[in-house]
């Protein structure tokens, strides 16, 4: 009978089990509508539209993440971690950044980690500035940055980025080409005769003679645009739109996801100019102060300035020598009784009387007085006595609105001292002993044989070496020749190269 009610049961319960599973199911399919539903309701326009502003969403997380590893790699390069020689490299992949807890994981797109190797940053030190390569691979998109780090004017304390007004939106190719344009150029500005053309470098503004010249008349001279809004920027954490409004976040990606960016580039041709200098003087040791016509270039060597003295261990003497020395000695045994601790035994008992405390009863006391709305309810311990109540003589809702005060007493134990006899044991402390062999000793003289260590030095002159700089220079007449400028839609103007004109590297949105 048993396993038959077990058999119905089961069968019930699996049948209930089944009839909900199916509900369930149907409530999703409700509730959720599938891929193929919303393909359905979507045209094409609308799905490339969303794709579109999905793609500025991704690019968006991808040059965030590389604004996190340019941010951690300054912080983590300061000067001690610096490299120290001009062409030095040094390199932290994004694994090593993640064990010294730079940055958190980065993510693509679809939720895979990015590339852990070949992401990296990379720091190497240039004549008189440093350049920070920033790479990032995840999943199917791979890009880089390239920071220029120095002691500019306007840093406001140390190393800080250089101050560039070129945009940001270079292919791949087009970053190698500039990286390597930028490497030969700092070949270049090793020799001190170059000069500056309509350019900001160190926060000193150059006109397109070279000349150092105050912002305003550079901004005249070299025909730099007063319009200073940004478009489809972000700057300093604001967003500007395309017609160079703060916007929020979102408006910003909806106005700037379809925008063409347009750009003017300067040109330079200077004709009838140049800058003559004689060679070389020979390296000396006596200073010589640079001038705007003397270029000075300085050495430094090591070189010996004096000797120190010192004594140096060369080797140690060792010899063997016999003496007599008085030894102590067992000479037997005696057994002896003696005291190994105590103990204490019981010899007895005693009467004493000792009191305690006994509870015999309780009592209020009064403790204060509070008011509300709703009179709190009493315990063993505190006792709430109403007082008096303060009703409306009309109120919508009574219980609310009514006001109750009440008297606050605490319950307190009252204790009594009583005293009684009890019976303690009465100890005695004493002795242990135990037998033990004691031994008896003696002296002797014996010879004993033993080495004898000396050591053996040597005097030794070790040159001290200090650093001598050394100086050279040479005399510069410079003749101002005539500059053009002229602005270019591209960066490859074949009729303005044609006719000697050379990039300036300003650019300005037009």
């Amino acid at each position: 009978m048993y396993d038959d009610r077990k058999e119905k049961f089961s069968f019930k319960s699996f049948f209930l089990t089944l009839l909900l599973v199916l509900l369930f199911i149907f409530l999703m399919l409700w509730l959720f509508p599938t891929k193929s539903y919303l393909d359905s309701k979507l045209d094409d326009s609308q799905t490339i539209y969303n794709l579109d502003r999905l793609s500025v969403l991704y690019d968006e997380i991808f040059a965030n993440n590389v604004e996190r590893m340019k941010d951690a790699a300054i912080g983590y390069f300061t000067n001690e971690r610096m490299p120290q020689k001009v062409g030095e490299s040094k390199k932290l992949t994004l694994k090593e950044m993640y064990d010294l807890h730079l940055v958190l994981k980065m993510k693509d797109k679809d939720g895979n980690p990015c590339d852990t190797e070949k992401s990296y940053v990379q720091m190497t030190k240039y004549t008189e500035e440093y350049r920070l390569k920033v790479n990032l691979s995840c999943g199917d998109q791979e890009d880089y940055i390239i920071v220029y780090l120095g002691c500019y004017s306007y840093c406001s304390n140390g190393i800080c980025e250089k101050q560039v007004s070129t945009p940001s939106s270079l292919t791949l190719k087009e970053e190698k080409q500039k990286e390597q344009e930028e490497q030969e150029k700092e070949h270049n500005t090793q020799d001190p005769d170059n000069k500056y053309s309509c350019k900001v470098v160190d926060g000193k503004y150059y006109d397109s003679n070279g000349n150092i010249v105050s912002k305003s008349d550079y901004n005249r001279l070299c025909n730099v645009p007063s319009d200073n809004k940004h478009y489809c920027e972000v700057v300093d954490g604001k967003y500007y739109d395309s017609n160079g409004n703060i916007v929020s976040k979102s408006e910003y990606v909806q106005s700037c996801s379809t925008v063409s960016k347009k750009y003017m580039y300067e040109y330079k041709k200077e004709t009838n100019g140049g800058t003559t200098c004689t060679a070389w003087s020979n390296w000396q040791k006596e200073p010589v102060k640079a001038t705007d016509k003397i270029k000075v270039q300085t050495k430094t060597e090591k070189e010996i300035i004096g000797y120190t003295t010192s004594k140096v261990k060369t080797g140690t003497k060792v010899e063997t020598i016999t003496k007599k020395v008085t030894e102590k000695y067992i000479k037997g045994y005696t057994t002896e009784l003696v005291v190994v601790g105590t103990k204490d035994v019981i010899v007895g008992s005693t009467t004493k009387q000792v009191t305690e405390k006994v509870a015999v009863g309780t009592v209020e006391k009064y403790y204060g007085i509070d008011s509300g709305t709703v009179v709190p309810k009493s315990t063993d311990t505190v006792k709430y006595k109403n007082v008096t109540v303060n009703r409306p003589d009309s109120c919508s809702n009574c219980e609310t609105e009514t006001r109750y005060t009440w008297e606050i007493w605490k319950v307190e134990t009252v204790y009594d001292v009583v005293t009684k006899n009890v019976t303690v044991p009465v100890y005695r402390t004493i002795n242990v002993y135990e037998k033990k062999e004691i031994p008896v000793y003696d002296y002797r003289v014996v010879e004993k044989q033993e080495k004898v260590y000396t050591p053996v030095y040597e005097e030794i002159k070790t040159p001290q070496y200090g650093d001598i700089t050394y100086y050279r220079f040479k005399t510069c007449e410079t003749k101002k020749g005539e500059v053009s400028i002229v602005w270019s839609y591209s960066q490859h103007d074949a009729d303005l190269i044609g006719q000697g004109y050379k990039l300036t590297g300003n650019v300005k949105q037009v």
